[in-house]
C-alpha cells in the first residue's frame, strides 16, 4: 500500500490553479520546460481533466490513499480552491482521500476556517502557501502564529509549501528562520512540501534539531539527476527515514512514473516502507 501525500486533482476549483494549467500545456521546446518536466510521461487524467481516470491511475500505481492539499492565497495569479470542493471530493470517494484545508493568513476569518475544516469537514490538516499570498509573507510571519497555535490545540497537521517556485525569491523557501517557530509549537507536525529545495542542507539541519519537521521532497527527489536529490536520499536512509513522505505533487507527473522513480533512488527496503506508507499513516492516524 502507498499513500500519496500531495495531490492537486483535476476537480472543480483546482482547474483554475496555475499548477493544473501549466501541466496541461507543457512546452514542446525543452529550453522552455520546467526542470521538473524532463522525462515526464503523458498523464491521461491530466490531459483529459478526468477525476475518475485519476483514481483509476492511482489504483494502477498501487496508491491506496491520497492527501488533497488545499490552497488559498487571495492572490489572483496563484488563486485558491474552495475547501467545499475538497470536502465534496472526500465524500465522492469515501475513505480514499484526506483533505488539508487551504487557509490564507491574510484572511480575517482564517481561524474560523481552520475550525470549520477540522471540526466540520473532518480534514486531517491545514495547508499554507505563504510565499504565494498577496502580499507574499514568510512562513514564520506573525500572522501565521495564531493559525499554528489553533492547529496545535486541535491536534492536527500543518502543511507548508516551500521551494524555489513558492515565493518571490529564494529567501521564502529558506527554512533556517522557521526553526524558532518549530520549537514554539513542539507538538504540531509541520510538513514541508517540495522539501525547501534548493535549501536541502539547511532543511536537514533544521530537521535534525526539530523532531516535528517532516518533508515531502516530491519532484525534487524522484526526477532523475535533480541537483541535491542525493541529500534527501541519505537523510531518508538515516534519521529522516521516519519523517520523509512520498508525494507525487500530481499533476507534475503521473502516479505510476512517480512510484517507479521513487523506487529507483536508492532507498533501503525499510526506508521504502516508511516513506511510501508508514510515516504518512502515522501522521494521518490511520
Amino acid at each position: 500500500m502507498i499513500i500519496d501525500f500531495r495531490i492537486r486533482p483535476p476537480f472543480k476549483g483546482f482547474m483554475n490553479l496555475g499548477i493544473i494549467k501549466a501541466w496541461r500545456n507543457i512546452p514542446t521546446d525543452p529550453r522552455a520546460m520546467r526542470p521538473t518536466g524532463f522525462e515526464r510521461r503523458h498523464v491521461p487524467s491530466v490531459a483529459e481533466a478526468d477525476i475518475d481516470l485519476m483514481v483509476k491511475e492511482m489504483d494502477e500505481a498501487g496508491i491506496t490513499y491520497g492527501v488533497i492539499m488545499g490552497r488559498e492565497t487571495k492572490n489572483p495569479v496563484y488563486g485558491g480552491v474552495p475547501n467545499e470542493d475538497i470536502y465534496e471530493l472526500t465524500q465522492r470517494f469515501p475513505g480514499r482521500f484526506f483533505g488539508f484545508g487551504g487557509v490564507c493568513p491574510h484572511d480575517p476569518h482564517a481561524l474560523e476556517e481552520v475550525e470549520r475544516c477540522i471540526k466540520q469537514y473532518g480534514f486531517k490538516g491545514i495547508s499554507l502557501d505563504p510565499g504565494w499570498c498577496d502580499p507574499a509573507i514568510y512562513a514564520y510571519d506573525e500572522k501565521i502564529l495564531p493559525i499554528l497555535d489553533l492547529c496545535q490545540q486541535l491536534d492536527t497537521v500543518v502543511g507548508i509549501a516551500m521551494s524555489a517556485y513558492t515565493g518571490p525569491d529564494l529567501t521564502f523557501c529558506d527554512p533556517s528562520r522557521l526553526m524558532p517557530v518549530l520549537k514554539q509549537f513542539p507538538k504540531l507536525p509541520f510538513v514541508l512540501s517540495h522539501g525547501c529545495w534548493p535549501h536541502v542542507q539547511e532543511v536537514m539541519g533544521v530537521a535534525a534539531v526539530c523532531p516535528n519537521l517532516y518533508i515531502i521532497p516530491d519532484c525534487y527527489f524522484y526526477v532523475r539527476n535533480m541537483p541535491f536529490a542525493e541529500q534527501y536520499v541519505k537523510a531518508a536512509n538515516s534519521f529522516m527515514k521516519y519523517r520523509t513522505l512520498f508525494g507525487t505533487g500530481y499533476p507534475i507527473r503521473g502516479f505510476e512514473q512517480c512510484v517507479e522513480n521513487w523506487h529507483e533512488r536508492g532507498l533501503t527496503h525499510e526506508s521504502l516502507q516508511l516513506t511510501l506508507y508508514d510515516n504518512a499513516a502515522y501522521l494521518l492516524k490511520l
